[in-house]
């Protein structure tokens, strides 16, 4: 099931809850929220360029790993990495694929730099942050949704807030020019995303995720990688049926499984980020 809506969205059915969950806020259209977190790096800029990420924006070209069939992380989910009481799932992460070529490893180099990705570092590496990601319910579909076209959480105004009382701000907006129409100096640009929910699998009913992003995306369920859209690149998409997928994920009907997703925005001057489903969202536990 590639890609079958035109433009895709993150959507969700989500329930109420702890966790991750923030309570419903009710509207004509139906609007929940769920808690993500972010960390902000400080890319590559012509504004303060000491001490910058070698993974976001050093001038690395495109890498669309994607459209060369090639896989950017492991199959397998980590769970190693460190915890926070206040985000469940944090010591979730991907890993990077050990049998990437060299076209494509240009965009993780050093690779020892990826495990920075997702995991609280010191104030000089990554700071993190927690957003509200809303999903709205589409009207014709039934899908709840969740789309950004210009995608960029930790900008002047925006409702992030710090992970906790003792953290340090966001890098800022370090950029400076005009690149594609985009005032650069109007974004603070080189951040990760995630969050981890529980979902139910019903087999037989049509379940799916749809992503479309830029840049790197990825998403597991159980543990097991369902979508790779790693590396720089302009807005790719792509999408998983279940019940495709069932026997090699280890799904069995009635089960709930943990679905983790994973976003990076590396490069100027774009950041979008949507993502469709039909599935059940409950909180990680």
């Amino acid at each position: 099931m590639k890609a079958i809506y035109g433009t895709l969205v993150v959507a969700a059915m989500v329930f109420t809850g702890c966790g991750n969950f923030l309570g419903a806020i009710k509207d004509e259209k139906n609007t929940m929220a769920l808690k993500a977190k972010v960390r902000d790096f400080k890319e590559g800029n012509p504004t303060s360029p000491e001490n910058t990420h070698p993974h976001f924006n050093q001038g690395v070209s495109s890498c669309e790993a994607h459209v060369l069939g090639i896989n950017t992380v492991e199959a397998d989910l980590a769970t190693g990495g460190g915890k926070d009481a206040a985000f469940p799932g944090d010591e979730r992460g991907p890993t990077l694929s050990a049998s990437m070529n060299a076209d494509i490893g240009r965009c993780f180099s050093p690779a020892d730099r990826f495990s920075d990705w997702f995991e609280d570092r010191s104030a000089d590496i990554n700071r993190p942050f927690f957003m509200d990601m809303k999903f709205v319910q589409d009207d014709k579909t039934g899908f709840y949704q969740f789309r950004e076209e210009r995608f960029f959480p930790l900008d002047n105004g925006e409702a992030f807030r710090k992970s906790s009382a003792s953290g340090s701000p966001p890098f800022g907006n370090l950029q400076t020019g005009i690149k594609d129409d985009v005032d650069l100096s109007t974004h603070d640009y080189g951040f990760t995303v995630e969050f981890h929910v529980l979902v139910t699998y019903h087999q037989g009913k049509g379940q799916f995720l749809a992503l479309r992003g830029d840049d790197d995306l990825w998403a597991f369920v159980n543990g097991k990688r369902i979508i790779d859209l790693g590396g720089i690149h302009a807005a790719e998409q792509d999408s998983v049926n279940l019940d495709q997928r069932a026997g090699e994920l280890g799904l069995s009907d009635g089960g709930k499984y943990a679905l983790d997703f994973f976003f990076a925005e590396r490069a100027v001057a774009s950041s979008k980020l949507s993502i469709t489903t039909n599935l059940q969202f409950a909180p990680f536990k």
